[in-house]
């Protein structure tokens, strides 16, 4: 029958002794299709509830409550005030090339911080990024005080982030991580600024070398773990922030874990 809901898996009767006829009634084969026709739309029908859920719980759909806007938009006002009223003296981030910078857990920030921290690759929290120490890097810093804290890497903490936690960004796929497995992998992406392998990744930007700005825009800010997690500290609600000198190196060697 045309439009009917067919089961291709379904029996074909057949009379039980060759010139009878079938005696299975026709309103019974009519029941039985829309009984599976019920059940294959009962089975859509959940299916796309399912998808939903998932979908809400992705964030398609964002409830956010009144208390917590409120909170929201005192810490950006204060936030405000710190800067209007931060001092114009530059801040010293040390006698090395390098400055190391990590985002701690602390929510909020003004329009202008969440700026610079998007400039510096340091949108979400427990991530590292490297710049070189110069008037620049000192003035964001100034800015994103609250919200990071920074120091001079040690050459051996510098290795051991590339070593375990660097990530590629696809030219190809600019939104897609590629984990550093070998050296095979640096070569692939680094070859042509002269990197065979991470221990040239680590020189380069331990030193800042002439290719340092070339390889920070072909690696992600580093994902590091949650301090407050692997401590026991989880309702601690102190932040880690500004200069900690070479205190950093101790600092970030706990969220790795090591």
């Amino acid at each position: 029958m045309d439009g009917a809901f067919e089961n291709p898996f379904k029996a074909d009767i057949q009379p039980r002794r060759p010139g009878e006829s079938i005696k299975v009634a026709e309103t019974v084969l009519k029941r039985r299709d829309r009984n599976l026709k019920a059940a294959g739309e009962r089975a859509a029908k959940v299916a796309s509830i399912r998808r939903a859920q998932k979908d809400y719980k992705k964030g398609k759909i964002r409830i956010v409550r009144a208390e917590k806007l409120i909170k929201q938009n005192r810490l950006k006002k204060v936030d405000r005030e710190r800067l209007k009223h931060k001092t114009k003296k530059k801040i010293k981030v040390g006698q090395g090339k390098c400055v190391a910078a990590v985002r701690n857990g602390r929510q909020g920030g003004s329009f202008e911080v969440q700026k610079a921290l998007k400039d510096m690759g340091l949108q979400q929290i427990h991530t590292v990024a490297f710049f070189e120490n110069n008037d620049e890097t000192a003035k964001n810093l100034s800015i994103v005080r609250p919200f990071v804290f920074w120091g001079p890497p040690s050459f051996k903490t510098v290795s051991t982030i590339m070593q375990k936690k660097a990530l590629f960004k696809d030219p190809k796929k600019p939104k897609k991580k590629i984990s550093l497995s070998d050296n095979t992998m640096v070569e692939e992406h680094l070859s042509d600024v002269g990197c065979l392998c991470t221990e040239d990744i680590s020189h380069a930007v331990f030193t800042c070398s002439k290719s340092f700005d070339k390889i920070k825009q072909r690696l992600w800010p580093v994902p590091l773990g949650d301090a407050k997690k692997s401590s026991g500290m989880v309702h601690d609600k102190d932040f880690t922030f500004g200069d900690m000198k070479s205190n950093v190196n101790n600092k970030i060697t706990k969220l790795l874990g090591n």
